[in-house]
């Protein structure tokens, strides 16, 4: 045996070790058979088709299997075979079924369904319009439109008692229609008198069609017309042969070829367009761009601005850039894009510091101002005519701040003349020189 495992290479073992005794098999774990369960149902199951849960009678007693259901506080159930009557019918017809019923401890028997009979209420009867004596020659007789149609009384009373043994069913109704020495009518006819004789009723009884607005007779009334063309384009349809069809589909796959063709030749020759388009744009000389004229900045002067009564949005000559300046001119920036709002507050910044310079009491002033006219914050729209109007009146203010800044100036100075001994005015002349050369710091 060793010689074998020497030329399987099966390693040997130890001297001295017992050879390991072979692992015995675990027995798979029988299913037990449930409680109420038969011996040859159970060996059907032979072990691969495991027991639903629900199917288990675990649990369950004998008393519980053998007791009888719980008498009904009613009383016992029978059933009767009776004679009804059915109340949808008016031909007094009987017929006879079974009834549920109990029977008390009493012997006395009460039915299930009491009453009348159940299936009754599914009976429903359409609305029918018909007129009286009165209606007729009050209302019928004396419309135009429907005098117009040619029936007589007697052929209108005899359509409503069609249309109301077969419940509105017209398509019956036209086909068992035959009113004595009476012209022939088709469906149309008959359908256009009833609704008619229906809208003028309604009309006549409600006294006004205001309250009749979302009645379906009148939002969209019958048109005979309409049905007569729309049967007989179905009727047209309906009596193609399969020659008729294959000639029309035929035409209609021609029809999609040229549509095709067409589409094919109006994209090739805009394609064409753009490709010539293109190398004469390619072969063209370029022409370098007029460059704006020069405009010679000017420091801007509150005292002297003189602005325009109105502004428009349109510049005034083609080429002019829609921005302005402080002086309210067309304003020439470098190339690029400009947004029209931001540069209208870059500029009336730059009027501010120009005019106020950098002082908190100025400044202040300037706020004051604003608020004095009741204006404040910025424009919405940054239109050319908003941004002007809204510099020009920035421009203003600055310009009432200086007239306001040299009344009181004069003011001060007449009012301490008095005061002050001659030729010694304290050293206030050299101070008011030095603020009328710099109003602002």
């Amino acid at each position: 045996m060793a010689d074998v495992k020497d030329i399987l290479g099966v390693r040997r073992a130890p001297q001295g070790e017992a050879a390991a005794a072979p692992a015995q098999k675990a027995k798979p774990e029988r299913m037990k058979r449930p409680e109420g369960m038969s011996r040859e149902a159970f060996a059907l199951l032979g072990g691969s088709n495991p027991v639903i849960p629900s199917h288990l009678l675990d649990g369950l007693k004998k008393k519980d299997k053998l007791a009888k259901p719980k008498a009904s506080t009613k009383g016992t159930v029978i059933y009767r075979y009776k004679q009804f009557k059915n109340q949808a019918r008016d031909d007094g017809l009987e017929l006879r079924h079974w009834v549920k019923g109990y029977k008390d401890a009493n012997g006395r028997i009460r039915d299930a369904q009491e009453g009348d009979y159940a299936f009754a209420k599914y009976n429903k009867k359409v609305t029918l319009f018909r007129y009286d004596g009165e209606e007729w020659l009050n209302v019928i007789s004396r419309d135009n439109a429907l005098a117009a149609m040619g029936w007589t009384k007697e052929e209108t009373d005899y359509l409503l008692d069609m249309l109301e043994a077969y419940d509105l069913r017209f398509v019956v109704v036209a086909d068992r229609y035959n009113f004595p020495n009476g012209p022939p009518r088709t469906l149309e006819d008959l359908k256009d008198r009833y609704y008619a004789i229906a809208r003028r009723l309604l009309v006549a009884r409600e006294g006004t069609d205001a309250t009749l607005l979302n009645n379906q007779l009148l939002r969209q009334p019958y048109n005979a017309n309409a049905e007569r063309a729309r049967r007989a384009a179905l009727n047209t349809l309906m009596s193609r042969t399969n020659e008729t069809e294959a000639a029309e589909n035929e035409i209609l796959e021609q029809a999609r070829v040229i549509e095709e063709k067409r589409k094919a030749e109006h994209a090739a020759a805009a394609q064409a367009a753009a490709a010539a388009a293109a190398a004469a744009k390619k072969n063209a000389v370029p022409v370098a761009p007029k460059p704006p004229p020069p405009v010679e900045e000017v420091p801007f002067n509150p005292g002297d601005l003189i602005y325009p009564q109105d502004f428009h949005n349109a510049p005034m000559q083609m080429g002019m850039p829609s921005l302005l300046n402080a002086h309210l001119e067309p304003f020439w920036p470098p190339p690029g894009v400009y947004a029209r709002g931001v540069h209208t507050r870059e500029t009336a910044a730059a009027q501010e510091k120009q005019a106020l310079g950098s002082s908190q009491k100025n400044q202040k002033a300037l706020e004051a101002a604003v608020a004095e006219i009741g204006y404040a914050g910025l424009p919405r729209y940054h239109s050319r005519a908003v941004s002007g109007a809204y510099l020009a009146l920035r421009g203003e203010i600055l310009s009432l701040l200086e007239l306001r800044r040299q009344f009181q100036a004069r003011t001060e100075t007449k009012g301490g003349a008095g005061k002050r001994k001659k030729g010694d005015d304290g050293g206030r002349g050299e101070k008011r020189q030095r603020t009328a050369k710099r109003p602002y710091d």
